[in-house]
């Protein structure tokens, strides 16, 4: 087992949080008095938006009536994920069905994270500067691969351009509700298109969507044991 374990590897996928540097307001305040001395009992408030850094949007982020964070089991934001190179794509430019079909080979129940080259706008005036998931490439995603996760290393996923959100109206609506993950890093650091994901909400009651810790595990797929 000793040997086993040291074949696989962890990169960290998570922006770190810098309170009161944030686009969606992070903030903490030490609970009591601060204290003087290096130990002690201590705790602190903290409040942040539902979306703030690396997090998960859940379906209640776009129905009211949708699951919340802890109404999903731990498993959905687990497993093998595939990484799909769309670096060389323009702000507002889509990606299409062709352009998932040619950037890799997609399984059912897959997670697929999109590489859009845009972790380096994070916490920039650019933030939202991106690509775009078209419509075709959507539904084959959600209906016809059935995916398990989307994750992106931009802001969002959502068409440009259009007021009426095709694409959340579909991943999120009940008989789809497929979690998409938003602001994801260092993607490049992967060296290879498949890994294992993580990236496990809060399950708090009521809640749209949460920050996450997102990592990639290399190597692991390789040690699990065959689904037959």
């Amino acid at each position: 087992m000793a040997n086993e374990r040291s074949t696989y590897r962890i990169i960290d996928l998570t922006h770190t949080l810098i309170p009161g540097e944030e686009q969606y307001t992070v903030e903490i305040k030490q609970r009591g008095t601060p204290r003087t001395t290096p130990t002690g009992d201590i705790m602190h408030d903290v409040y942040m938006w539902s979306h703030s850094g690396t997090h998960v949007e859940v379906a209640r982020h776009f129905y009211a009536d949708g699951r919340d964070t802890a109404g999903y089991p731990a498993e959905t934001f687990i497993g093998p994920a595939i990484r799909l190179d769309f670096r060389h794509k323009q702000v507002n430019e889509p990606i299409t069905l062709a352009d998932i079909q040619a950037a890799g080979d997609v399984q059912d129940r897959d997670i697929v994270i999109l590489w859009e080259g845009r972790d380096g706008q994070y916490r920039t005036s650019a933030s939202h500067q991106r690509p775009y998931l078209a419509e075709d490439a959507a539904e084959w995603l959600a209906l016809e691969k059935r995916i398990k996760l989307l994750g992106t290393d931009s802001s969002g996923f959502e068409v440009r351009g259009r007021n009426d959100h095709p694409n959340h109206h579909l991943f999120f609506r009940a008989d789809v509700d497929i979690p998409v993950v938003e602001c994801l890093r260092n993607l490049g650091e992967i060296g290879s298109q498949r890994f294992f994901f993580v990236g496990l909400p809060i399950p708090c009651q009521g809640l749209d969507a949460s920050p996450i810790r997102a990592i990639a595990i290399e190597g692991l797929i390789e040690l699990l044991p065959r689904q037959t």
